[in-house]
């Protein structure tokens, strides 16, 4: 029997970055973000993931998953399984690119969306920092803490660090909303050619 690894760029697109199964987008989306109730993403419009150049010799790029929702936000989500250098820089320029794409000559500032970045990696983004496998980002002013603006928000979802804290403290780990989408991505290295039965039990549980 053969298992495909979710984390892989073509599955992961073909899974939450087709229009046919924006329900699942949907869903995955809401888990990430703990939305609920009236707060819920009830529709996506997917829309094109290639950056292009903004002078001529700027820089292009193909981001994985874009998505427009019903309360007017743009959603990125990334997936990187292997470590790269200056990651935190480069997840702010792909936030900028898309924050910045939103408004067009002659449009008001005030009509920019709120521009959600979400990030999910193998591997530990900040390893000295912290030991969560979801971290939060805003922009704070650093004595009082309240917020710059509510159009910037950053998500960090270590699948690595998941893993460590579901083999220690599942039932805690299964409180969080993200868990079984996360357990789903987990259950497959195609690096390594292995399956996690326990995890891909427990998520079936």
């Amino acid at each position: 029997m053969q298992y495909l690894d979710l984390k892989m760029d073509f599955m992961f697109k073909q899974l939450f970055g087709h229009p046919s199964r924006k329900s699942i987008t949907m869903a995955f989306l809401n888990a990430l973000l703990h939305r609920t109730g009236d707060d819920r993403i009830i529709d996506v419009q997917f829309e094109n993931t290639e950056l292009t150049k903004e002078t001529e010799d700027g820089k292009t790029g193909r981001l994985d998953v874009i998505v427009r929702t019903n309360r007017g936000e743009r959603i990125h989500v990334e997936i990187q399984i292997i470590p790269q250098y200056g990651m935190p820089e480069r997840l702010l320029y792909y936030w900028a690119r898309l924050f910045s794409s939103s408004l067009s000559k002659g449009e008001r500032y005030d009509i920019l969306p709120p521009t959600i970045m979400i990030a999910i990696l193998n591997y530990p983004l900040f390893p000295h920092e912290t030991d969560r496998f979801h971290t939060v980002f805003h922009i704070r002013e650093d004595e009082e803490q309240f917020l710059w603006s509510h159009h910037l928000e950053f998500h960090v979802l270590d699948l690595s660090q998941f893993m460590v804290k579901w083999k220690k403290y599942r039932r805690e780990v299964k409180q969080s909303p993200e868990w079984p989408w996360l357990t789903m991505l987990s259950a497959v290295d195609g690096r390594t050619k292995k399956w996690m039965k326990r995890c891909f039990v427990n998520w079936r549980e």
